[in-house]
């Protein structure tokens, strides 16, 4: 049988006065259900981290955000994505959030946080539970299983570095398809932080992530080619560097050199053991 706090409970929120409150009440609601052993004080940085997140989501962009909560076996995690596609960025020793009194609650009191691009925007999310000094695994290593509404059970491999578990029970069957062909095996690696801008979309500089990516794995895509791991890239399309002096090119090319070299010895030998794992274990 599953365990239902390793399959992950997601909810939409409006943007509404009352849906946040609504929200953090269910968040916690759903975590003290689990009976996993957090004491009060965690729990109370658990209420107040969701409310920090979904409020600023709904704030910012004036619509309704997404949020999935977890648990990794270690840590509770929140993860809340939104339609903008504006990540949280440090500013002078702080944490800017869009325009908001920021992210520094969740920087100071969360084990671990962080961003990532998204298809609809992007997602933020944190993570409360023990430090041991290494992030606790995403998801639940070896095998996934959706079991319809009739009974049938539809399994697969879910490797050790994908950050989510597509395990579901209950789903229509006219809905296996669908949830067959969302299945996304993914792990994000983030890209250097550098000034950027675009003059026909904004105007002055920017700091933003460059050559981003994630290692990914659709074993139902129409493309044969997809159904392995792969990287992919985010390269900022549009935008650019302006107005480099000699030491600023210097700057920018030690951080791209120093970024070539985590692409070529960390992120290839893991696309390549990604590979062979996923070959080693068939759908």
């Amino acid at each position: 049988m599953t365990d239902r706090r390793t399959s992950p409970y997601g909810f939409r929120v409006e943007a509404e006065s009352e849906a946040v409150p609504e929200a953090r009440r269910k968040i916690l609601a759903l975590v003290r259900g689990w009976d996993v052993t957090l004491p009060d004080d965690t729990l109370g940085d658990l209420e107040l981290l969701s409310t920090e997140l979904i409020t600023n989501a709904v704030r910012h962009t004036d619509s309704s955000c997404a949020v999935v909560v977890r648990w990794t076996g270690v840590r509770v995690r929140v993860e809340v994505t939104d339609v903008s596609p504006a990540r949280p960025q440090r500013c002078h020793g702080a944490l800017e959030a869009e325009g908001g009194r920021g992210l520094v609650l969740v920087e100071s009191l969360a084990t671990a946080w962080g961003s990532a691009p998204d298809p609809a925007g992007k997602t933020v999310w944190f993570e409360l539970g023990p430090s041991d000094g290494t992030p606790p695994p995403w998801s639940t290593p070896g095998k996934w299983t959706i079991t319809t509404d009739s009974g049938s059970a539809t399994s697969g491999y879910l490797p050790a570095w994908a950050e989510d578990d597509p395990t579901e029970a209950h789903v229509p069957l006219d809905q296996l398809p669908e949830r067959l062909a969302g299945i996304n095996h993914r792990n994000f690696f983030e890209g250097p932080m550098l000034p950027l801008t675009a003059p026909d979309v904004w105007e002055g500089v920017e700091e933003d992530a460059v050559f981003e990516g994630s290692i990914d794995c659709n074993p139902y895509d129409p493309d044969p080619g997809l159904r392995v791991p792969v990287v992919n890239l985010q390269v900022c399309v549009g935008r650019w560097i302006l107005g480099l002096d000699p030491q600023r090119v210097a700057e920018v090319a030690a951080k791209l050199r120093t970024h070539a070299d985590f692409l070529d010895e960390k992120v290839r030998p893991a696309l390549i053991a990604a590979r062979e794992d996923w070959a080693a274990h068939p759908a």
